[in-house]
């Protein structure tokens, strides 16, 4: 599948929310690999200014929405942003979740590993978030397939310095 998505798209599979990135608006959705599941998906909202969103989808569907979908009041300054921004739906197991972001929404689907860097963020860091290296395979997670807890690598992260 393309990075450019026309919408509505549905997967019959676990999502989880992956990483917001505020500073940028990013908001990365990830359904990993698993025993039924030979591939991993990645869903990216740019520019992202509101959300009510759970952390896990089981099964997932986004479609264009309107203001009237959005469940909770909007502050001020978000209202004045809102007519350059789309409302999505994202609807899970029959539940209607919103949020409020930019125009498009990009999917991929690869063979890359749970906690492996996304090809639509190809200058994202994820390390950068406290994420430590993986030195070798680790178990399934049992909700997405994926690694559980990354193993630590005593150089890959050190904590804060000592004081005398």
């Amino acid at each position: 599948m393309s990075a450019a998505t026309t919408l509505p798209i549905a997967f019959d599979r676990s999502f989880s929310l992956h990483v917001y990135w505020v500073s940028h608006g990013l908001l990365l959705l990830r359904s990993g690999k698993t025993n039924k599941d030979s591939s991993r998906i990645d869903i990216l909202f740019s520019d992202v200014r509101w959300m009510a969103l759970p952390v896990c989808f089981e099964g997932i569907r986004i479609e264009r929405g309107d203001p009237s979908d959005i469940p909770l009041a909007l502050t001020a300054k978000i209202k004045e942003e809102a007519h350059f921004m789309t409302v999505f739906r994202v609807i899970s197991q029959g539940v209607t979740h919103c949020l409020l972001a930019g125009d498009s929404v990009s999917v991929v689907e690869d063979q890359q590993e749970y906690f492996a860097d996304s090809s639509l963020l190809p200058n994202f860091d994820f390390r950068a978030f406290g994420a430590p290296l993986r030195t070798k395979a680790q178990p399934s997670d049992p909700l997405n397939g994926g690694p559980t807890a990354p193993i630590h690598n005593s150089e890959a992260r050190k904590g804060p310095p000592s004081v005398s």
